[in-house]
């Protein structure tokens, strides 16, 4: 990544309703990774009536105002929390935050790896908006069996050069 470019962590639905056993190990590395970035963007997802989650999937879960939709860890002071009721976070919001950093590529966790991550990832890829997957701080709510699959298609359909570790050498790289 350019260093005159300012880095960007997208951390996507790590909110009450999806932190389960199979997703809470994500909480508190996000927390403190935050800090390592120029920039951090939350995003939180919303089930409003009527949505297609509720009438086609029948998921009712992650109402408008209810506890469920609350962040599970303390954004810093300057984080930037973007709502939306639909699977991506590349929303006119986002997409104007990121146009007004300057930014061309971001870093990208949360929850859920198959569903909210892999549909931001691919808009964003789709944008011409390097996404890098911090794979170990990426996790699905329904577990293990949900998140590699995902993250194997997403190296696929974005190259395995950009699924990387939070740690290891990627980080020492200055990647992260």
């Amino acid at each position: 990544m350019s260093e005159e470019l300012p880095q960007v962590l997208i951390v996507v639905d790590v909110q009450e309703g999806f932190v389960t056993p199979h997703s809470q190990h994500v909480i508190k590395p996000l927390e403190n990774l935050q800090y390592e970035f120029d920039h951090v963007v939350f995003t939180k997802f919303y089930n409003p009536e009527p949505s297609p989650f509720r009438k086609i999937l029948g998921y009712d879960r992650m109402a408008p105002k209810s506890q469920e939709i609350e962040l599970a860890l303390q954004p810093r002071e300057d984080a930037v929390v973007i709502s939306r009721p639909i699977y991506s976070c590349v929303t006119e919001p986002l997409l104007v935050r990121l146009k007004t950093w300057g930014v061309r590529e971001v870093f990208i966790a949360g929850i859920a790896t198959e569903a909210c991550v892999l549909k931001s990832v691919l808009d964003l890829f789709e944008l011409n908006i390097r996404p890098w997957v911090l794979e170990d701080l990426c996790a699905s709510d329904k577990g293990t069996e949900f998140h590699d699959p995902a993250i194997k298609v997403m190296g696929k359909l974005i190259g395995p050069q950009h699924i990387i570790k939070s740690t290891g050498p990627e980080a020492s790289a200055g990647r992260v």
